[in-house]
């Protein structure tokens, strides 16, 4: 340990207390792990527990010249988990700042820390009984609210672009000060949490993909309730009726007819979700042999493309939405049904006799229709992590740690226009390639917004084969170069992809490093996240 960091870490010991800074061999090795191959060196742990905390981390970074990685609750699997996008840093863990500092039932909002779950507020406004519901991602119950926002990410409900529902951001900077955003830089702003704008230059997204700053709390808004609430699934055949199925709703989700995130996933993607691959079924064979696909396409019941989508609204807002989705999917789809509490618990007392009826295993189906339609109403589920164990030869374990568990997981998210044909570019390049590499093309199209789409691509395997890893980065990196080359860039970056696109413009690039050079010009706080 060099004198510089020897210092450092007893700084930190003395300001934060030593149950606080983890330098134990055992820690520092599992958080350099990840569900895809990636070397490198972490030299300490910090779990400040305030914003006080985060900010003397900071200042001592600065002071002994340590650079620092910071991560909420470092479950960002598939995009590098808690790694640093750089060697020879200390983790700044932000897990223990878990404190749900103001809610506001009428004016439908929450006030939040780095540290707090999605589960963790979905509990809290259950014990509150309130009407109001939290927008809700695929990630498990254990996944930071922060973390994914900062990331721009997206969930199931009308709240689904969640950056565009915060308010009120707490920022520590690189060298240690901190700065409210909006209204918040006023004292005692009562509009602070409910108008995001304040007076002046916005600096929100200038936190959100970067490294200019450590946002140590920030104002959620929450959905309120509405009179009556369903979900709609529908099944797809091929490229052609994928396109027509996004260009028959494109106009529902432009007009607000359709106020929700909208999933569509391909066949390999719903046969992903209801187990683990079909090794004996298959014959030992990668990727999935199309017979092997057929078959359990049929068992479970699903499409080629497989769609679902919520409703909220009044009684009659609920039943036209209705009429117009089945007028617009009208001889595009193979079957389109809507469920409602009701049904689904009918469903539930009866699956094995109704499934027997529909010609459909609902029984092995139930838990993921049922996980969806959670989702859409702010309950937040785990039955995805299975997936991510889906090339493994073991059935996942209780407890679940992708990264541990050399589970094989790399994403990609590139965006286009709310356009069918776009979808239909994306994954026909994509399907190519990864069954190239011998990979199940796991793709999801999301509506995002709308105007925009993304396809989420899952490269899924084990990481205990020799070999596994290096073809797998080699897949996700011809993706990149093809989908780059077509015009389709990602969404958001992992530690995997942060310096494999092309270059932007020399200008942004210009604007970018002056920002970080004023802010952080010793490059201290996450070099390498997001920087040109």
């Amino acid at each position: 340990m060099n004198l510089s960091l020897e210092s450092a870490i007893k700084a930190w010991q003395e300001e934060l207390g030593e149950d606080c800074v983890d330098i134990g061999t055992d820690s520092l090795s599992r958080i350099a792990e990840a569900t895809f191959k990636i070397e490198r060196r972490v030299l300490a742990i910090l779990r400040p527990k305030d914003s006080g905390h985060v900010q003397a981390c900071m200042r001592i970074a600065n002071l002994y010249m340590v650079p620092v990685y910071v991560v909420s609750t470092g479950k960002n699997w598939g995009n590098g988990s808690s790694v640093p996008t750089q060697d020879e840093c200390v983790v700044i863990h932000l897990g223990k700042m878990n404190t749900i500092k103001d809610f506001n039932e009428k004016l439908a909002y929450v006030t939040i820390e780095p540290g707090v779950t999605q589960g963790q507020l979905a509990e809290f406004l259950k014990e509150k009984q309130s009407d109001l519901w939290v927008d809700m991602t695929g990630a498990p119950p254990e996944c930071s609210l922060i973390g994914n926002i900062m990331e721009r990410g997206h969930g199931h409900s009308a709240y689904s672009n969640r950056v565009e529902h915060i308010s009120g951001l707490s920022v520590v900077l690189p060298n240690g000060d901190i700065i409210e955003s909006g209204f918040g830089k006023y004292p005692d702003a009562l509009a602070a949490p409910v108008y995001p704008w304040g007076l002046g230059p916005s600096l929100d997204g200038l936190f959100t993909q970067s490294n200019l700053g450590i946002v140590t709390s920030l104002t959620m808004w929450l959905m309120p309730k509405p009179e009556v609430f369903e979900c709609f699934y529908f099944l797809a055949a091929g490229e052609d009726g994928l396109e027509q199925v996004i260009d028959a709703l494109q106009p529902l989700r432009l007009k607000g007819v359709i106020k929700s995130g909208l999933h569509i996933g391909n066949n390999y993607k719903a046969i992903n979700t209801y187990g683990q691959y079909p090794w004996e079924l298959a014959g030992g064979r990668t990727p999935l042999p199309e017979d092997v696909l057929k078959k359990l396409s049929k068992q479970t019941g699903c499409g080629d493309w497989n769609g679902s989508g919520a409703l909220y609204g009044t009684r009659q807002q609920v039943a036209d939405a209705k009429r117009q989705i089945c007028f617009a999917l009208k001889g595009k789809v193979k079957r389109l049904s809507f469920l409602t509490d009701f049904r689904l618990s009918i469903i539930k007392r009866f699956p094995k006799l109704l499934g027997y009826a529909l010609k459909v295993d609902l029984v092995t189906l139930l838990p993921v229709m049922e996980a969806i339609y959670g989702l859409s109403k702010g309950i937040p589920s785990d039955i995805w992590m299975a997936s991510v164990y889906w090339r493994k030869k073991q059935a996942p374990p209780a407890i679940k740690d992708p990264d541990h568990d050399r589970c094989g997981l790399i994403w990609y998210s590139p965006v286009a226009p709310l356009e069918g044909r776009h979808a239909v570019i994306i994954s026909n390049e994509v399907k190519k390639i990864m069954l190239a590499f011998s990979f199940e093309p796991l793709i999801a199209v999301v509506f995002f917004s709308e105007r925009a789409l993304c396809c989420v691509i899952s490269i899924v395997y084990d990481r205990d084969i020799p070999g596994e890893d290096d073809r797998a980065m080699q897949c996700h990196d011809d993706i990149i170069r093809r989908l780059a080359e077509l015009g389709y860039y990602p969404y958001r970056l992992g530690v995997q992809n942060m310096s494999k696109l092309p270059e932007p413009s020399a200008d942004y690039v210009k604007l970018i490093r002056k920002l970080k050079a004023a802010l952080d010009p010793e490059r201290i706080l996450s070099p390498g996240r997001y920087e040109c």
